[in-house]
């Protein structure tokens, strides 16, 4: 921690040096004592004081938060205002860093602002720094009203008239806020945006400066130079106030203004802008206006018609060129042609579609809408030989060779079932393998693969996804067999080519492994374990395909392999974009699935690294990222681009560390520490806000995974889910059952609230047994802590209830140690007779009782302890034995975890030099009913790599087990190696 700001004259000083040395040394109580000495020496620095604040949240004790705001209070009493900007930019940054001081705090620094620039009300610079200080801290509330003080006191300023109309249209959408707050500032905004509009003359004949500025007097030219700046300008101006406007649910007013000749698309304000055209033909949907959107649409495709000569087209309207051949503009025409109904309209349609498609050049969109049209228009149209069949064979047959065409082939699952065999049978003859024996170049051969694997995708969607409950092992077999074979031929392509390119036949590859995980799910355990070998065996030779990355990630998750999926995720990184996007696939349980460090050999030589470590990384990187974007904001107001900022907002929204995965990390790191793998304090270091402030929604994006199943069917990433997705209000649950047993055990002082336990949501077996269980010692300990004398009596009956329940709670977790101990292929996952592994839920259930037992046993020595000094039960032996008893009872539980995963790791080690998984994976060579593995052993380089691969498998499994024995069962604060 570093002092904010100097305190003399916001220079440093010999003394200043002193309180840095001390802070250094994180000596808060020796920092303080020399704060306030200082003070008492009537040295009444602003600066001194702010350093004070900031010790005083830095202790993290409850009643030096309070004292800290009193502090806060004093410098807002100051006669006159304190308008240094280092100072209020400090205070600025102590509320950033403790957001949950600044809950406590919010109004008093808010009007330490407002005061400053109430007394100091020519100071533009103040003003304007105000306004994008608590607007990049997203404080709308304060920055409308800094930009109401600054647009009055500078009313020639275009910016901050603007600035009002953002601001007060940002509050009107915080959920901090009243209901009757957010109609005000909505109403505001509108009131605001209504006047620019009125601002625009009728004849635009000369300039809006010209028109605005004439009067008899100098009051009516000046007010007339205010208005002429605050009006529209150009098509960002107007994106702005539509996007407000369609915010606030005033579609058809919207609509009004880009109709009216003098905001219109084609206006001088306009400029026949193709984002406005997109807004209009959103509007027109919105209002469900299907005449004027067909209208709209047709004229914009006719245009955009290579056929179209402009020099004998005397229409009106707008002609936006080439850009009107776009699928958003095809999908509206279509669906207002749907909507409409009727068979002139359709007829017409039909007409625009064949006119694209009559010259040489056909267009991509045009075949697409055609398969779009037979798809939703049932109405059949006279002298039209057309079919939904017929539209999709075209499409297939342009093209087959290209990535677009299994999107454009999605409506093939609407065919009736005698349609799609003969699509599928027509598709297969264009295909044809033998025909590869006439192709004379490279190139010709690469489409064929291509063309075949389309042709695979096609089969996956409308026969195998659909057929995925059914006893069908011998049709799925025969599938990935096939795929195999494809990227067996494929890889003669791909020599030569760069690692960062996509390789022709990787999508061979893909759906071979999906295959593998259908028969996985119809009861073949090895199939797993065969799809993580295909996709090993892919990414050897095409090492940056995301998609295989992303699926054996999540393979690798759901057989417990915690290193392999560490391995891989670390490939992901493309300036560390994951952490925004795709962290949740690894992280989401990775405190009770690999929560130990493990050794990673880099330049020759062997390092320790640990999910902690990976924690902590996409927690700090998300602080920084976020700070970045706060920075970012700043540069729209340089240029004026309001409607550019608020899709910024929108973005930022997607692509920031959501709060939800933020919380989950946390969650997940206080785990690993309590389990003795990681060091506490990680969350204190790098959190940037507090996740439990906020209403987070769960911004997990599944759509990232590869993706080939029918329309209602599981896709790959439900297939492989390790468990339920993890609810918000199951985090939060766990993130504040961490903060009080941190306190408990020593190792944080910050204030416990009461808790209410979470919902019972959507959690797996064992995480919904934790959470009853932590409900009742949570509860109990808060009661414990706040009882007074009058609920003594209920409280004593409260308690003894709980604690008989103990026994109750604890038998799971002694039975799943003893079952693991003795049985352990009851808990394991039998690969084969000779066979059984460790998956994510073997792993699951140890860790979760585990923690349990350290949290219970920390609760009940708490409640014993605090029973010594308020005498609120009268029973203190039994209170105390029961805590002995719990501690005990855990020892013997991690001792029994321990013995059994040794045993289990021995036979891993043991069964890792003999090839049973080698021949369940691969299968055994001359085998012939093995049809798959038969394909893998072609795919192979030698014997060699299926040996090591096979052995590393389960040499890993026996590492995962490691976390298990050195799990540490611990109820008070101890060192940690590596501890910060």
């Amino acid at each position: 921690m570093s002092i904010l700001v100097g305190t003399a004259n916001g220079r440093r000083d010999k003394n200043d040096v002193i309180l840095q040395e001390l802070l250094d040394a994180g000596n808060w109580r020796r920092a303080l004592a020399f704060v306030d000495k200082r003070l008492k020496k009537n040295d009444k620095s602003v600066g001194l004081i702010v350093n004070k604040i900031s010790i005083l949240l830095a202790s993290r004790e409850a009643d030096r938060q309070a004292q800290a705001t009193v502090e806060v209070r004093e410098l807002l009493g100051r006669k006159p205002p304190t308008s240094d900007f280092d100072i209020l930019l400090a205070i600025e940054s102590l509320a950033k860093n403790w957001p949950g001081w600044y809950r406590h705090s919010k109004t008093v620094i808010d009007q330490m602002w407002e005061l400053a620039a109430v007394a100091n009300p020519k100071d533009e610079k103040l003003l304007d720094l105000w306004f994008k200080t608590k607007f990049t801290a997203q404080n709308y509330k304060a920055a409308q009203k800094a930009a109401m003080l600054y647009s009055k006191n500078f009313p020639k300023d275009r910016r901050p008239y603007y600035w009002l109309i953002l601001s007060s249209h940002l509050a009107s959408g915080s959920l901090e806020l009243s209901e009757s707050e957010r109609s005000m500032f909505r109403e505001l905004a509108y009131r605001l945006l209504s006047k620019t509009l009125s601002l625009i003359p009728e004849d635009s004949s000369s300039s809006l400066l010209e028109k605005l500025t004439l009067g008899s007097d100098k009051s009516n030219a000046n007010k007339g130079q205010i208005d002429a700046l605050r009006a529209l300008r150009n098509p960002g101006d107007l994106q702005f106030l539509l996007r407000i406007y369609r915010t606030q649910g005033r579609d058809k007013e919207a609509l009004g203004i880009l109709n009216d000749p003098r905001t219109g698309i084609t206006s001088s304000i306009g400029r026949s802008s193709w984002e406005l055209v997109l807004v209009k033909v959103a509007l027109h949907e919105s209002c469900e206006l299907w005449e004027a959107q067909w209208t709209e649409c047709h004229e914009i495709l006719r245009r955009a018609n290579p056929l179209y000569d402009k020099n004998t087209d005397t229409a009106g309207g707008v002609n936006v060129g080439a850009f009107g051949n776009d699928w958003t503009i095809w999908a509206a025409f279509l669906k207002a042609s749907s909507k409409i109904g009727t068979k002139e309209k359709s007829t017409k349609t039909k007409a625009m579609i064949d006119s694209y498609l009559e010259n040489g050049k056909k267009s991509l969109n045009a075949q697409k809408a055609m398969i779009e049209f037979y798809a939703t228009n049932p109405m059949r149209l006279d002298n039209d030989s057309g079919t939904l069949l017929s539209a999709l064979l075209a499409f297939y047959y342009e093209y087959s060779a290209s990535p677009v065409c299994f999107d454009g082939l999605r409506h093939a699952q609407r065919l009736p079932l005698d349609q799609k065999r003969k699509f599928l049978i027509e598709i297969e003859k264009h295909t044809n393998p033998d025909e590869i024996m006439k192709f004379s170049g490279e190139k010709d051969h690469r489409d064929w693969i291509l063309s075949e694997i389309n042709y695979l995708k096609q089969a996956y969607t409308l026969i195998i996804s659909v057929q995925a409950g059914l006893d069908n092992t011998k049709l799925l077999e025969l599938f990935v067999a096939d795929c195999l074979h494809l990227y067996n031929r494929s890889v003669p392509l791909s020599r030569g080519l760069p690692v960062s390119e996509r390789h022709p036949g990787d999508d061979a590859a893909i759906l071979a492994a999906m295959g593998c995980i259908h028969l996985f799910d119809n009861g073949e355990q090895r199939s797993l374990i065969r799809a993580a070998a295909i996709l090993e065996m892919l990414l050897s030779n095409s090492a940056h395909n995301y998609d295989a990355q992303l699926m054996i990630i999540r393979v690798y998750v759901y057989l417990g392999l915690g290193v392999q999926a560490m391995s891989h995720y670390a490939r992901l990184d493309i300036k560390h974009l994951q952490y925004l996007t795709n962290s949740w696939i690894l992280f989401m349980r990775i405190s009770t699935i690999h929560p130990h460090p493990f050794p990673v050999v880099s330049s020759k030589k062997i390092e320790l690294t640990s999910p902690s470590t990976m924690l902590k990384s996409a927690l700090s990187w998300g602080y920084r990222q976020n700070k970045q974007a706060e920075g970012g904001i700043t540069s729209f107001f340089a240029y004026d681009s309001l409607f550019e900022l608020l899709q910024h907002l929108d973005y930022q929204k997607t692509t920031e560390v959501a709060l939800l995965v933020k919380a989950s990390i946390m969650a997940e790191a206080k785990r690993i520490a309590r389990l003795g793998h990681g060091y506490f304090g990680l969350e204190v270091d790098v959190a940037a806000s507090d996740p439990l402030s906020f209403e987070f929604d769960d911004v997990r994006n599944t759509s990232s995974f590869p993706n080939y199943e029918a329309h209602g069917q599981a896709s790959f990433e439900q297939h492989l889910r390790p468990g339920p997705m993890t609810e918000k209000t199951w985090l939060l649950a766990q993130l504040r059952t961490t903060d009080l047993v941190y306190a408990i055990m020593g190792i944080d002082t910050g204030p416990s609230a009461f808790y209410r336990g979470p919902d019972m949501g959507d959690m797996t077996l064992p995480e919904k047994a934790a959470a009853e269980w932590t409900n009742v010692m949570v509860s109990l300990h808060a009661a414990a802590v706040q009882c007074q004398k009058p609920l003594q009596e209920e409280f004593s009956s409260c308690i003894r209830s709980a604690l008989n329940r103990l026994n109750h709670f604890m038998e799971p977790w002694s039975a799943l140690a003893k079952e693991l101990d003795e049985n352990p292929t009851q808990v394991t996952v039998s690969i084969s007779s000779d066979l059984a592994i460790p998956n994510w839920y073997t792993f699951h259930r140890i860790y979760m009782s585990m923690d349990q037992c350290i949290i219970t046993t920390a609760f009940l020595r708490s409640i014993a302890a605090l029973n010594r000094t308020s005498h609120y039960y009268e029973d203190q032996k039994f209170l105390d034995d029961t805590a002995a008893w719990m501690k005990e009872a855990g020892q013997d539980i991690f001792r029994t975890f321990h013995r059994a995963a040794k045993k289990m790791q021995a036979r891993m080690l043991e069964m890792s030099k003999k090839p049973y998984l080698k021949e369940l994976c691969f299968g055994k060579e001359g085998d012939d009913t093995d049809i798959v593995g038969e394909e893998m052993r072609d795919l192979v380089e030698s014997e060699e790599w299926m040996t090591d691969y096979c052995s590393g498998m389960m040499g890993n499994w026996a590492e995962a087990l490691q976390g298990v024995i050195s799990a540490k069962f611990r109820t008070v604060k101890e060192s940690t190696p590596g501890q910060k």
